[in-house]
């Protein structure tokens, strides 16, 4: 009685749901989940599940999968598509959790002697899922050695993954600056503060001085993408908004960056003598791969017909960071990009990953838990 994994995945794919509201997927990993008598399931009380499997009593490797989707409406035409209006499992977290209960099922069918968590884990959106879990404390009676996560990418065809020792994804901070000044009718300009003035010049004024300050630019990104001021065409903006991120690949990098922004918000808001506000969002710790688990993920593939290239170092942001913060830990992309198909990439409404990458990410999980 096989797991039918293609299904698996058509099923959750249907369902996506934003972080800590991911109820239906829950319910769906746990009914797979209480088939093996062999495990023993911890729940939350929010969205998340923690599969044990126990044989004796050395120390726990953990296998992660996450499970919310985006607010995202789905354009990809497939006869799965997601039922729930302008959600979307746009980021392959459905391959994710299917990859993990293909795990799962191997190690039921073959009974390893190796203790293994397998972590299904709410909102890695944005939403800080992985530090949630981590505060829960539910890791505390468990000896926890090695960490593992993947991630689909159609970057790279199927049958190929990426991965690098050392930092992989970088430290993210999600941020709003708002800039208030005061509201005056056109004509008498002087009458106000104008906010979205300063937020233009605050924008363009960063990336300027960004530029300046690291002009072989690889370390440091800071970006808005969106900026939303004013109520009216014909008054003087009293207020105005911008949403970004910024992101470095160290500590130290990240406390520059931040201290940078502060002080450009800072000289900007007493040129237009008006006041600022910083309201920081979530924040990511940097993704960093141990380098013993490389060279064993790179070992462990040598017979198979999977190919492992060296990857460069990312500005995306992960919250399994948090893991290899705690932990010795691995992430590495799994290529789920049908031969021909262009790329669509993470986040797309037409992202749709190759079913056949999830045999593959279940065999080099295994062989991972099995080394």
């Amino acid at each position: 009685n096989t797991m039918n994994l293609a299904e698996i995945r058509k099923q959750l794919h249907k369902i996506p749901e934003l972080g800590f509201e991911e109820k239906k997927t829950n319910e769906f990993i746990l009914s797979k989940l209480q088939k093996y008598s062999e495990l023993k399931v911890h729940t939350f009380d929010f969205p998340g599940l923690l599969a044990e499997y126990k044989v004796n009593d050395d120390d726990f490797k953990l296998f992660r999968a996450d499970m919310d989707g985006l607010p995202i409406s789905e354009k990809t035409n497939c006869r799965f598509k997601s039922e729930h209006l302008g959600m979307m499992h746009a980021c392959g977290h459905d391959m994710h959790m299917t990859i993990l209960l293909g795990l799962i099922e191997r190690v039921i069918q073959e009974q390893p002697e190796q203790n293994v968590l397998f972590l299904f884990q709410p909102a890695e959106e944005g939403r800080g899922g992985a530090k949630r879990i981590l505060e829960t404390g539910v890791f505390r009676e468990f000896s926890i050695d090695e960490t593992y996560a993947l991630h689909v990418t159609d970057e790279f065809p199927t049958g190929t993954i990426s991965t690098k020792p050392g930092i992989f994804f970088a430290n993210t901070q999600e941020l709003e600056v708002e800039f208030i000044g005061k509201s005056a009718h056109v004509a008498f300009p002087e009458n106000g503060k104008d906010a979205i003035a300063a937020a233009s010049e605050f924008y363009l004024d960063i990336q300027k001085r960004l530029n300046k300050k690291y002009p072989e630019n690889k370390r440091v990104i800071c970006a808005f993408g969106k900026f939303n001021g004013g109520t009216a065409m014909n008054a003087v903006a009293e207020k105005c908004k911008l949403d970004g991120t910024f992101r470095a690949f160290s500590e130290a990098d990240h406390h520059k960056l931040k201290n940078f922004i502060e002080k450009t918000a800072e000289d900007i808001a007493q040129k237009y003598q008006l006041e600022h506000r910083i309201n920081y969002l979530a924040y990511y710790k940097e993704v960093v791969n141990d380098k013993d688990l490389f060279y064993q993920l790179e070992d462990s593939l040598k017979d198979s017909n999977v190919e492992i290239e060296r990857s460069e170092k990312v500005f995306t942001g992960e919250d399994f960071g948090f893991f290899t913060d705690k932990y010795r830990g691995i992430l590495f992309w799994l290529g789920c990009r049908k031969a021909a198909d262009e790329k669509n990439g993470l986040h797309s409404t037409k992202f749709l990953p190759d079913e056949k990458a999830l045999k593959i990410g279940v065999e080099i999980f295994w062989e991972l838990l099995r080394n």
